[in-house]
């Protein structure tokens, strides 16, 4: 009967909702509880210990109003991310504003939305991470209530929350889990949709170097000492300067009554390479080399001459190059080369060759192929189209039908095409090739050579040298009909060497 009774109260105490009536209510229905009669067989009777029963009841009922009272309370944590997720929206909606203001000549640098609610700001999607956020027990812990604690209030040293961004992503996660439950049909989009999508290419974004003045670069500690007009800026410097030098000698002895017969003879041979060069890493390459080699001989059947000149080189090339694509440049280029002493022929005073005489210019436009491995390989292949050269023989006594020019004259000119290619490669560590090879022509006659040279160096100072030169020339007159239009010439030494 008593228990009847209480769900009778509970009945007019709970409304629809579940929520608690007022105390208004509860005194009503303590009254309600104190005159009450059960009817039993059609007569009413008295419910015996009237105030005990009176008090149980309304304790029992004032423990359900609490109770009904905490389950509808609302979450404090809800309520923080409500407040956040409101001014998230309106701090978005002055962002946009600002940011379509025209009164701004540009968007500001620091309008930039908050990360953590990105799933918020792109269309409706099915994400993974809330439904199985919703299964999991990862983060479930026993509740003592008895005991409160807060780490981050009770800590001494306060630090910052670096949990801040997760903690957003699971609350974020709660809210589209009841959207996807409530509007299932306006997320029109998937997780796996969202996974091919990328970010602006380079080509799409706009940079904007940033001008820095050097001096607010300074230390703020050394600002007060330092002025302006006391620091050292050191510009880059785009030249470079670089060259090597040579001296090889060799000696061959042979008595006058060897068997086979012979000569002794003694030769040196001299040479140096400077370069000086520009480059901005960019667009821009500026290259300039001098080179010359000299070599003598002794000439012990010669009666005229106790030495002759084995070798006797001076060349100058210059090229200007403007990048096109990758590792092909826009060249113009020029090289002059001529000797430094006079050459004679075997007992005899007829010059062969002289300074100016003979002397060649090519200058040409252009492209060159260029290929940097390392320090190991540099490789350059010259190609012009468009090419103009010019022989010339300075002294009255000098043949120049030897030097592609008509018998009586001192000069020709033509046009035509030519390639370059220079190659320098360290094959093995102390062993270095470096080549050139050139070929000329008016698409009549060829002029072709090909220098090779083999550096074998035992230390810093000490190398040896091979030198191994080829040429093809169908231009000059034959002395002999039998003779050849291909030329060679080699010579192997030992000496010093040095590079810088």
């Amino acid at each position: 009967m008593k228990t009847l009774g209480m769900f009778i109260t509970m009945s007019f105490l709970i409304n629809e909702t579940g929520q608690a009536k007022d105390l208004q209510d509860l005194t009503l229905a303590n009254d309600t509880i104190t005159e009450s009669i059960i009817q039993a067989g059609g007569q009413k009777k008295a419910l015996p210990a009237d105030t005990a029963y009176r008090k149980k009841t309304t304790d029992i009922v004032k423990a359900k109003i609490a109770q009904a009272q905490q389950s509808s309370r609302i979450s404090p944590a809800v309520k923080d991310f409500q407040a956040l997720l409101y001014n998230f929206r309106r701090d978005y909606q002055d962002m946009l504003e600002r940011w379509d203001d025209i009164y701004l000549p540009e968007a500001p640098s620091w309008i930039r939305s908050n990360p953590d609610f990105y799933k918020f700001v792109v269309p409706a999607t099915y994400y993974s991470e809330p439904i199985e956020q919703a299964f999991s027990i990862d983060d479930w812990k026993p509740v003592i209530p008895f005991i409160k604690e807060d780490a981050r209030k009770d800590s001494v040293f306060q630090v910052p929350d670096l949990t801040r961004s997760a903690e957003i992503d699971k609350e974020v996660n709660k809210q589209l889990l009841s959207f996807y439950l409530q509007y299932p049909n306006l997320v029109s989009k998937n997780e796996s949709e969202l996974k091919g999508i990328e970010p602006l290419s380079d080509r799409m974004r706009v940079k904007r170097p940033k001008k820095e003045k050097v001096f607010y670069l300074v230390n703020a500690a050394s600002q007060g000492q330092v002025r302006e007009k006391d620091l050292l800026v050191m510009k880059p410097n785009f030249w470079s300067f670089s060259g090597n030098g040579y001296a090889q000698f060799s000696q061959n002895y042979i008595s006058d009554n060897w068997y086979k017969g012979g000569e002794s003879t003694v030769s040196l041979l001299s040479g140096a390479v400077l370069q000086l060069n520009y480059d901005d890493k960019q667009k821009i390459q500026f290259e300039n080399k001098l080179e010359w080699k000299l070599g003598f001989i002794s000439a012990p059947s010669d009666t005229v001459h106790q030495y002759k000149t084995s070798e006797d080189l001076l060349r100058l090339s210059s090229k200007f190059g403007y990048k096109a694509i990758t590792n092909w440049y826009y060249t113009v280029s020029a090289e002059f080369k001529t000797q430094f002493f006079s050459n004679y022929e075997t007992n005899s005073d007829n010059l062969v060759s002289s300074f100016f005489s003979p002397a060649e210019l090519n200058i040409g436009i252009g492209m060159d192929y260029k290929y940097t491995k390392d320090a190991v390989c540099n490789l350059s292949v010259l190609i012009n189209p468009f090419n103009y050269t010019r022989y010339s023989v300075a002294s009255d006594r000098v043949d120049p039908t030897k030097f592609n020019i008509d018998a009586g004259q001192k000069v020709k000119n033509q046009l035509g095409s030519r390639v370059e290619a220079t190659l320098k490669w360290i094959v093995l560590s102390g062993l270095t090739w470096e080549s050139r090879f050139s070929y000329t022509t008016n698409y009549e006659q060829v002029l072709s050579e090909w220098e090779n040279t083999f550096t074998f160096a035992f230390n810093k100072y000490f190398s040896t040298k091979l030198f191994v030169h080829t040429r093809f020339d169908d231009s000059v007159t034959k002395a002999n009909p039998d003779d050849s239009y291909f030329q060679l010439q080699e010579l192997l030494s030992f000496g010093v060497s040095y590079t810088w």
